[in-house]
């Protein structure tokens, strides 16, 4: 076939796909709607993430290729996808099912130990336990694609959260800041939340950036969420980081936006201790479908009292295989997944929502390939596999190892249930793996389970005396028309549920009411937010926003609250209109919003029906208007007032994919339902017009720190120069010693260091034979103890600086000693030395030895409480604070800010042995623990 004529085909072959999904089945319209190659998919066509996937399916059907996940957010045009199946021309598609490529994953005899997990305290505890007792084991494996698949080991974990925690320090992370988490499904994330958790600091997990077409609102939402949360450093994607400046603008307190590879640096020797279980762990923050995103504070119990009481039921061990595609910024996918696999050391296997989008196969065969026996998803994760998997995708699938499969986050439909089970019982699937849960962020993530494995339990309750007295009684035999509800079991161990009426008082079962819960898990409220936090509480009690009832019970959810529409004195549910509608051929499913708006005299509130359709066709749209009023009265016996037909991506949804049903109404009350995409140029113009202020302010901090920093490295070199000379000509030890006094209180003078004393009268009243021990956090520190002596006192330092001639005739010419560190015997030995070379001097202890970018006191070398003890000198704590802020380790920009000096009362040594000098070493920790309040990295 020559060149041309086969490129014309393969355009035909291309556009015939893109037509069956635009036009379902209605052929002919196509040429009409100028559709080219080089149509923008999103702006366009308006292909969200579904739709999208669901053309890359076509066309690789129609090719015999199989094309790159990548193009699921990559693709703009057609043209895009036609050009990858170019480059993708000869190879055959993977067979069917597509495993993975997870063939010749073999487990270690470490993956196959069993052991009894301890209870833990925080998640920091869990992870070190994990890399102290099996390193090798393996934590995770990330699926890419089908033939990329990369495992995570806990040590691999915690050497890589210990590297990530340096680099949060070495950008100006302080304890118990906030960290956003912007990244995609990956190891980078696992190492950015734990890596946080190691600085001691707070992540608060977000969603990757959106489409180019929701740019300005992605920023605006997020920005909300990072103001309330007062993020200090986010992480992100390359993509992203891009637009930190307008990020920065929109944030006064963001002070870093940086990638993973930015924070990629040489790991801590331990992580940053401090937080205790009742410390909030991480900040969640909810999907915003009734409102604005509010965080919620989960603390370390919280968590494990959740993860411990829902795997009380579930009764988990080592042989269970999780496997995960919900997106890590969700409570089910993080927490229900991933850290109650991380505190029981389960086998985790995650893979990206997009992935998942495009090929839910992947789903499937990874429980198959890994033995997957607990795996979740939300109801529309199982009507895609009903939806989008034929038979020869299929063939070979084994699902007899997936015991737990839970459905939940968001409304259980009871016919999207029954299918799943009769069409995947072949494959292996028990009806009684099904299990529809119920829970919430403000209770970690589980409330309801099922007790035991069973089949679900489908309520059918009569529709007239539900909707009109808000009474769940059985509808008989043969009655026609029921409302179905599906059972999400019972409340976990340790958690109490009940139903109320609008007074607050407790309904009894079979009657329908707002849901209350309580338990250990319960968070204390939303982060700085007092009057969500108010209204979330009644007493004990925690109100959930959602309606239900409970029989025998089991909790059966109706509703939300915020969503409830009254008809005539009738109670109804947008739920059940929006599955109803989205049934209609020519409907996009999962795109009808239905709420009420307005007050009417008579009818009460209007009630509105908004639905997403790709047809342009006005007759098809007119025909859609009076079918979904149709449909609506004739199956659900309600009249609907106003029927809106919108072109896609015009309802709005969360980013978990739940409806904002708030919002829609909103949209329609100011009539912006159908919006025109603003140009990515213009969305970042007016963001930027709105954040310039900002972001000049930062401008001109930046600058001013830059010339500060310039000139402080200017005036170390006009002062040190002269000083190295003199002291090299000084005859006497007290004149060299005055010298550097003097020249570091200039230098102090001349950086706008102030330098603040407190107890007593600083070193001043230090005995003439004394132990000075202070803490080690910057290079300054020598500079600080030098400005605040005016006698000679007496550096101990490393051995290895006497390597540098220059230093070392300074160092000598200033009665600095010098002692090997390499080991705890020849530390022990230059003790002996110097206390030999005389007593009733003032000794300068950094006992730490060194330092780095990381708050907290280190381990202490032995050299200065040896000597403290051979002399039987007493030894004077003294506390820096404020020099790892002026210059922290790695950086070379001194900063602006002013030292604190806290002198402590001497401690006197008991005796000159070993068991001594370990008794003071111990004294003197506790005292410069309480005199900084710095953690204690020694307990990690």
């Amino acid at each position: 076939m020559p060149e041309q004529e086969h490129r014309d085909t393969m355009v035909e072959t291309m556009m015939t796909a893109l037509d069956e999904i635009l036009q379902h089945g209605e052929p002919g319209n196509r040429r009409d709607t100028g559709l080219t190659l080089d149509s923008q998919l999103e702006r366009d066509l308006g292909l969200d993430s579904l739709g999208r996937a669901e053309l890359l399916v076509n066309v690789e059907r129609r090719f015999s290729v199989q094309l790159p996940e990548e193009l699921l957010s990559n693709a703009d045009t057609p043209r895009d996808i036609l050009d990858a199946v170019a480059r993708l021309r000869g190879e055959q598609p993977e067979s069917a099912g597509g495993r993975s490529g997870t063939e010749g994953l073999e487990d270690t005899e470490e993956d196959r130990e069993h052991f009894q997990v301890p209870d833990f305290d925080t998640l920091q505890d869990a992870l070190q336990w994990h890399n102290r007792q099996h390193p090798g084991r393996t934590y995770l494996h990330w699926i890419r694609s089908y033939d990329d698949v990369a495992p995570l080991t806990f040590g691999e974990l915690h050497t890589g959260a210990l590297r990530v925690a340096n680099g949060l320090f070495q950008h100006d992370l302080r304890q118990r800041d906030t960290v956003a988490l912007m990244l995609p499904t990956g190891h980078d994330y696992f190492h950015g939340f734990f890596g946080a958790l190691y600085a001691n600091g707070i992540p608060v997990p977000l969603y990757p950036p959106a489409r180019a077409s929701q740019l300005e609102e992605h920023l605006r939402r997020q920005a909300d969420i990072l103001n309330n949360a007062q993020v200090r450093v986010m992480i992100t994607l390359p993509e992203a980081r891009k637009l930190a400046s307008l990020i920065k603008g929109m944030v006064p307190t963001l002070r870093h936006v940086v990638t993973p590879d930015e924070l990629w640096t040489h790991p801590l020797e331990r992580p940053v201790g401090g937080p205790g279980a009742g410390d909030v762990a991480f900040l969640q923050y909810t999907s915003g479908s009734t409102g604005h995103p509010k965080g919620v504070q989960l603390s370390h119990a919280n968590l494990f009292a959740n993860i411990r009481a829902a795997n009380e039921v579930l009764r988990v061990d080592q042989d269970d295989v999780f496997v995960s595609w919900l997106p890590l910024y969700h409570d089910m996918g993080l927490i229900g997944t991933c850290l109650s696999s991380l505190w029981y050391g389960m086998h985790l296997v995650i893979m990206s929502p997009l992935l998942f989008l495009a090929r839910p196969r992947y789903w499937l065969w990874a429980i198959h390939q890994f033995g997957g026996t607990l795996s979740p998803a939300p109801n529309f994760g199982y009507e895609l596999c009903l939806r989008r998997l034929d038979d020869s995708d299929l063939e070979g699938l084994d699902l007899s190892s997936w015991r737990v499969a839970f459905n939940g986050a968001e409304a259980v439909s009871p016919d999207t249930v029954e299918r799943f089970i009769e069409r995947f019982r072949p494959y292996g699937f028990r009806p009684e793996a099904m299990a529809p849960v119920y829970g919430l962020a403000e209770n970690c993530v589980a409330l309801t389970f099922p007790a035991e494995p069973r089949e679900p339990v489908i309520d059918e309750v009569d529709r007239d005396r539900f909707q009109e007295q808000g009474e769940a009684r059985p509808a008989g035999a043969g009655a026609g028309n029921p409302l179905r509800f599906v059972s999400c079991g019972r409340p976990i161990p340790g958690h109490r549920i009940r139903i109320v009426d609008a007074g607050g008082e407790e309904l009894p079962e079979r009657h329908e009411g707002a849901l209350q819960f309580t338990g250990p898990s319960a968070t204390v409220g939303y982060f700085r937010n007092d009057e969500e936090t108010a209204k979330l509480f009644e007493g004990d009690w925690l109100n959930t926003g959602d309606r239900g009832y409970i029989a025998d019970g089991e909790l059966y959810l109706t509703g939300r609250n915020k969503d409830l529409i009254v008809r005539a004195g009738r109670n109804l549910y947008p739920g059940e209109i929006e599955e109803t509608v989205g049934k209609l051929e020519n409907v996009r499913s999962g795109c009808v919003v239905a709420f009420a708006t307005g007050m009417g005299e008579r009818q009460g509130e209007k009630l509105v029906v908004v639905a997403e359709t790709r047809s342009t066709d006005r007759e098809v749209r007119d025909r859609l208007r009076d079918d979904i009023a149709r449909i609506a009265r004739e199956s659900l016996g309600i009249d609907v007032d106003d029927v809106v037909i919108v072109r896609p991506r015009s309802v709005p949804k969360t980013t978990s994919g739940k409806l904002r049903r708030h919002e829609a109404r909103l949209r329609y009350e100011r009539g912006e339902l159908e919006r025109k995409p603003v140009p990515v140029w213009r969305q970042l113009a007016r963001l930027a017009r709105g954040s310039w202020p900002q972001q000049a302010r930062r401008l001109v901090t930046g600058v001013g720190r830059w010339l500060y920093s310039g000139w402080a490295w200017v005036a170390l070199v006009l002062v040190s120069v002269p000083v190295v000379a003199l002291v090299n000509i000084l005859p006497r030890l007290r004149w060299r010693w005055r010298l550097c006094h003097r020249a570091a209180r200039l230098l102090a003078l001349l950086t706008g260091t102030r330098l603040r004393v407190h107890g007593g009268d600083g070193l001043k009243q230090a005995p003439g034979g004394c132990v000075i021990v202070a803490n080690h956090c910057s290079y300054i520190d020598a500079f600080v103890m030098t400005a605040l002596a005016p006698f000679p006192i007496a550096f101990l330092a490393k051995a290895e600086l006497r390597r540098f001639a220059v230093l070392r005739r300074f160092m000598d010419r200033i009665g600095v000693e010098t002692i090997e560190r390499a080991s705890g015997e020849a530390s022990v030995r230059g003790s002996r030395q110097i206390a030999e070379r005389g007593r009733d001097r003032r000794l300068v202890f950094f006992a730490e030895g060194s330092f780095d970018a990381a708050p907290g006191l280190r381990p202490f070398h032995m050299g200065a409480f040896m000597t403290a003890s051979l002399l039987r000198e007493p030894i004077i704590p003294i506390a820096l604070r404020g020099t790892r802020a002026k210059l922290p380790a790695d950086r070379w920009n001194p900063r602006p800010g002013a030292v604190d000096v806290i002198v402590g009362e001497a401690i006197e040594p008991t005796g000159e042995d070993w068991a001594s000098a370990i008794r003071l070493r111990d004294t003197t920790r506790r005292r410069l623990l309480e005199m900084t309040g710095e953690p204690d990295r020694l307990a990690w």
